[in-house]
């Protein structure tokens, strides 16, 4: 049985700890301070990363709820609201049929778990859909992973979409970027193998 500690962001399989997608990705480490991006060399101060994360998770947990119908709208602030109408804006246009959301799962060929923001079907065509308000240049393996593990979970043999919500802390309008490269899954497995063999 998997298992997942929100406070912790870890994952475990019937107790054994599996390591998690944005884990093994590993694109930004704090030094000093600052969050680095390990494969842009962009630099952030600490406070400002841990802040948009902790917004960023506060947005997907508003995601949910709303599309669960557990949302109280008129206790939001001003900020997330801004981003709310963008979300409802996406969901207006693209009518999504939604399958689940937030969901986690594990791939049992690799031994890596994650948590994917939305599972749904969109104009007859099945999309794993990641929610994200900063920036998502590592998207593309992000989300080939959550097909590996959705593949592995789900016997339907339909082609799966990957696409990223992006939702501005801003309210700016949102954007729906679809990604195709067939790279991104190999990548994820060379962080994977880089990733195992650190912690050998």
């Amino acid at each position: 049985m998997l298992t997942f500690d929100e406070s912790t962001h870890t994952y475990h399989l019937n107790g054994d700890r599996l390591p998690s997608v944005t884990q093994i990705i590993g694109d930004w480490i704090k030094v000093s301070g600052y969050y680095f991006n390990v494969f842009s060399g962009a630099r952030v101060k600490a406070g400002l990363f841990e802040a948009a994360g902790e917004f960023g998770t506060a947005v997907h947990n508003m995601v949910q709820y709303h599309i669960e119908g557990d949302l109280d709208i008129t206790t939001l602030d001003p900020d997330f609201l801004a981003v709310l109408l963008q979300f409802e804006k996406w969901f207006d246009t693209t009518n999504p049929e939604i399958i689940d959301t937030e969901a986690i799962g594990y791939s049992k060929r690799y031994k890596f778990a994650g948590k994917r923001d939305i599972k749904c079907i969109i104009k007859k065509q099945l999309h794993i859909v990641d929610i994200k308000t900063g920036a998502f240049d590592m998207a593309g393996p992000q989300l080939a992973a959550y097909v590996q593990i959705d593949k592995e979970m789900d016997s339907s043999r339909m082609t799966r979409y990957r696409d990223v919500l992006y939702l501005p802390k801003d309210g700016g309008d949102y954007k729906f970027v679809s990604f195709s490269d067939l790279n991104d899954f190999p990548f994820f497995l060379s962080r994977l193998t880089t990733y195992n063999y650190l912690r050998r």
